[in-house]
């Protein structure tokens, strides 16, 4: 059976139920839920989805059908994406910390666009505190050729006025 992939973007409001909604107007469709990233952003729920549905649901048709949710309350976007698109998984775990600074996702993903090296996930949060905590743990894949310890070396040098601190471990397939 041919199919079409789409992915759909949605961010509004954190509510019970957003995904429910989401979820039955794919299954609605016929379509097949394949990858999901959730997240509450502070007090905002955010979903990135890919689905694969049967050939006939277009993106016109998959944008009617998710019509009745959107609101002011909820902010909806779709795209046609291209399913041959060959997948990379991480390699390593990066995670910094320490003091809150303006600059820090900037510096750590600059110095790891220096390397080549591919975010797969992030996930940054400023923990209450006196003084705040900031920690970024991003999974990234390493490529051929580039000395994790590098890597490492790289996003130390680039957050080291920041006074934050930095470690890279290697993901660990067997605990997955």
């Amino acid at each position: 059976m041919a199919l079409r992939h789409h992915a759909v973007s949605a961010i509004g409001r954190d509510r019970p139920g957003i995904v429910a909604d989401l979820a039955a107007v794919l299954l609605d469709l016929g379509a097949n839920v394949e990858d999901v990233a959730t997240s509450v952003l502070r007090g905002h729920f955010a979903i990135m989805l890919l689905a694969s549905a049967p050939a006939e649901v277009d993106r016109h048709t998959l944008e009617g059908a998710l019509q009745p949710l959107r609101g002011a309350d909820l902010e909806i976007a779709t795209w046609e994406v291209d399913a041959g698109i060959e997948a990379t998984d991480a390699t390593h775990v990066l995670a910094v910390y320490g003091p809150d600074h303006t600059g820090i996702v900037h510096a750590v993903a600059r110095a790891l666009a220096r390397l080549r090296v591919n975010i797969q996930d992030m996930v940054c949060r400023l923990h209450d505190g006196d003084p705040p905590l900031y920690v970024l743990t991003v999974e990234v894949a390493v490529p051929g050729g580039v000395e994790p310890d590098g890597v490492r070396d790289e996003v130390v040098a680039a957050v080291s006025g920041m006074g934050l601190q930095a470690t890279l471990s290697p993901v660990d397939r067997t605990d997955l």
